[in-house]
This record gives C-alpha cells, sequence and structure tokens, in this order.
C-alpha cells in the first residue's frame, strides 16, 4: 500500500509539477502491481480548508483513486504509541495516524517530504518505509 501525506495529497491538487510527477509515478506503480492508494482521514484537517482550492484536492483524489481509512480506535491507540516511543507530543499526531495505519495494516510506504519526522515514527513500527516526494 502506498499512503500519501498532506504535501503528497497538496501536490496532486496543485504542487510543483516536479513532486506532482513523482508522487503520480508512486501511484503508477503501485497500481501497476495492484496494490491500494490510500490516506488517512485525519490529513484531510491538514489540506482542507472550505476554500475552492478544496475542489482541486478532492478531484485529485478522486482522480487517482485514493482511499480514506478511518481514525478510530484501533488507529488513535497505536498513533499514541508511536508518539511515545518516538518522544514526540501530539503536534506530530497526523503523522502519527499515517504511521498507525501503515502498521496495523501490515506494512506500507508513506509518501512525504517530512521524511524526518515520518522516519522516526516508522522506526517504532512494522514494515513502514518513508519515500520522498
Amino acid at each position: 500500500m502506498l499512503l500519501l501525506d498532506s504535501e503528497a495529497i497538496s501536490c496532486l491538487a496543485d504542487g510543483p509539477a516536479a513532486r506532482r510527477d513523482r508522487v503520480r509515478a508512486l501511484i503508477t506503480e503501485m497500481r501497476r502491481r495492484e496494490l491500494p492508494v490510500a490516506t488517512v482521514a485525519a490529513v484531510l484537517a491538514e489540506v482542507v480548508r472550505g476554500r475552492s482550492r478544496d475542489t482541486a484536492v478532492f478531484a485529485g483524489l478522486r482522480r487517482e483513486r485514493v482511499e480514506v481509512h478511518p481514525v478510530d480506535v484501533r488507529v488513535g491507540v497505536r498513533a499514541g504509541q508511536l508518539l511515545g516511543g518516538a518522544g514526540f507530543g501530539s503536534e506530530k499526531a497526523v503523522d502519527a495516524f499515517v504511521v498507525a495505519v501503515a502498521d496495523l495494516v501490515g506494512g506500507a510506504i508513506v509518501a512525504t517530504v517530512d521524511k524526518a519526522d515520518l522516519e522516526q515514527l516508522a522506526r517504532q513500527a512494522g514494515n513502514v518505509q518513508v519515500a520522498m516526494i
């Protein structure tokens, strides 16, 4: 599975061409392997603002057939454990939700520009890789 963080989703909507192309290349490779592409509902809080730009965000999610995973009790608890293990506070909660979903599905690649924080969280999880976009 490929999980998109907020920057990856923003790139699909209206990001710099080079980053947008890298995200699309990752998605194309996942589709070729018949693997899902997803994000976490909490990530939407970082990219949706109730403005006209939101149309591009939702269009990108639809166009790329991005699944949206909910934040439920299991995800919330695992995210808290990851935050504690990495020594982070709640300011990194959305990143932790992404890594928690990746961990709970048995592993995934997380697409981001925030490699350092996500790698620190991923070290607390199993089979989670971080890919720079």
